[in-house]
């Protein structure tokens, strides 16, 4: 293009985009992914295992909550029991203490006796009651009447702290008792808080020993302990 300046002919050339990065500015912007990348991955990989240990604990308290909220529904005079390390390790299942509701059977062959009301627990509800039983619904070969549900799996490599069975008794009122828990201070999975007042449940992930605790209050509400 040519222009008149004072008289005379101007050319002027417009200047050429450079074409594609230079190699300083391809070495700058690695340098900067590498950079972001080695910050974010750990905290990534941190996430995905907090993520799921706290997933767990979150599993067990709405177990706990259904629960009680099955025998608050049913007016369970017997109660519900969930049952941790039932029937495996790494378990838990709940099972209705009512009888069948189509027969009015009763699993008078898997747990200690008749038991009555749930007042009565120090004295009807002694132990969890060892596997295959409750495994399936119903199982009159084991003479397993009462209804329950499926066992639910804890994640791999995610356990109760300890490996002894216990379980929770939840009567019609919503109140919450411990069973196969030794002496005051509870059993291996549960135990009493030192307030005296909330039973305690632990898991942990035996690969990261990362562990979270859900606190049972005496009116049967579950919560896990913030991080």
């Amino acid at each position: 293009m040519e222009a008149l300046i004072g008289g005379s002919a101007v050319t002027s050339r417009a200047k050429k985009p450079p074409l594609g990065f230079s190699l300083v500015e391809i070495l700058v912007v690695i340098t900067i992914i590498v950079i972001i990348s080695a910050a974010t991955i750990p905290m990534g990989l941190n996430f995905a295992k907090q993520y799921k240990i706290t997933g767990a604990a979150q599993g067990i308290a709405a177990e706990i909550q259904r629960a009680r909220a099955q025998a608050v529904k049913r007016n369970s005079s017997r109660g519900i029991l969930l049952n941790f390390n039932y029937p495996n390790a790494a378990n838990y299942q709940f099972t209705s203490l009512d009888p069948d509701p189509m027969t009015g059977n009763w699993d008078g062959a898997v747990y200690p006796g008749n038991p009555g009301n749930c007042n009565q627990v120090a004295a009807n509800y002694g132990v969890v009651p060892a596997p295959p039983n409750n495994v399936i619904d119903p199982d009159p070969a084991a003479a397993v009447q009462s209804p329950h549900g499926t066992p639910i799996d804890l994640p791999n490599d995610v356990e109760f702290e300890a490996g002894q069975r216990n379980a929770l008794l939840f009567c019609a009122d919503g109140s919450v008792y411990a069973v196969n828990a030794a002496g005051p201070s509870g059993g291996a999975v549960l135990r009493l808080d030192p307030n005296g007042v909330e039973w305690v449940l632990t898991v942990r992930d035996r690969t990261t020993q990362l562990s979270r605790v859900i606190r049972v209050s005496p009116g049967g509400r579950a919560r896990v302990d913030p991080q």
